[in-house]
């Protein structure tokens, strides 16, 4: 059997009278204080020293094992003063890849992952395996993000609260409903909608949509009559103009959509100078 979630389970939960239980204990006795991470002991130290027996235990069960299979990383969780032992990481080694891998836990049973890398492992699917492994961080990073997007949703509810219960305190003369609107009191939202993902994915698209940098308006720039170079990505003309000058003058928005960064001169304001001399003034 591949060393998987599946093997994990059937090791631990073998039942008393199983012809196995023993083999199986031993087994689990074998590979549990291997998954534990010392205190200052980083991933690759963790990986670097269970690596060895970790394949050797593989090795010297083949009648159960097949010298497939990945070990979790297990580390402490400080929460409340308390100290939680056993906490899983986002670490495993794998012993088909021969590395340590990080798989984030995008879910409530990350396990699944952790299979599926083993699998495309064994099937030496590295491109697969490379495609997959961005698709879960990708999928890591949306969950937290709404996670805090439900959090914030939460704090903006207890807020309107706060403000209405200062309002009761401060605004004695002001009607009921009025203090409602100032504090923008709402009697019609259901909590649990306002919270669900699509909520967050319609608010998340509405954001991108509103940050999308707009096109810039292609108006010509101030430059010297020396210089006969149209620099149109500009949305200012300077009426300074002179022509012994080789000065050009852009937006600070256009810089800063196009990377362009400035340093600052003498009068503490932003310039930059090109190879040939040229000064470019950002306002």
């Amino acid at each position: 059997m591949d060393l998987d979630s599946r093997t994990y389970f059937k090791l631990n939960h073998v039942s008393y009278g199983d012809e196995n239980f023993e083999k199986y204990g031993r087994i689990v006795d074998a590979i549990w204080p291997l998954t534990k991470r010392r205190d200052h002991e980083t991933p690759e130290m963790w990986c670097s020293r269970i690596r060895d027996p970790f394949r050797k235990i593989l090795e010297e069960n083949p009648r159960i094992l097949s010298k497939n299979g990945y070990i979790i990383m297990y580390g402490k969780l400080y929460e409340n003063d308390k100290v939680h032992n056993g906490y899983p990481t986002d670490y495993i080694y794998c012993s088909v890849c021969d590395s340590l891998v990080f798989i984030p836990g995008t879910g409530y049973n990350p396990r699944i992952y952790h299979d599926s890398h083993l699998k495309r492992c064994i099937s030496e699917n590295t491109i697969s395996n490379d495609h997959a492994r961005r698709k879960e961080i990708l999928q890591s990073i949306d969950r937290r993000e709404f996670q805090i997007w439900q959090y914030k949703q939460y704090i903006l509810k207890e807020e309107v609260k706060i403000n209405r219960l200062r309002l009761e305190l401060f605004s004695q003369s002001t009607s009921h409903s009025e203090k409602d609107k100032l504090a923008s009191v709402s009697y019609d939202h259901d909590a649990n909608f306002i919270a669900s993902y699509e909520n967050y994915a319609q608010s998340k698209a509405t954001v991108a949509k509103n940050t999308m940098p707009s096109a810039p308006s292609f108006e010509p720039a101030c430059i010297s009559p020396a210089r006969q170079e149209m620099i149109s990505p500009t949305s200012y003309q300077s009426s300074n103009c002179k022509s012994n000058t080789s000065e050009i003058f852009i937006s600070s928005r256009y810089a800063k959509q196009n990377n362009l960064l400035p340093s600052i001169n003498h009068l503490n304001q932003p310039a930059l100078r090109l190879k040939d001399g040229t000064k470019i003034t950002f306002v």
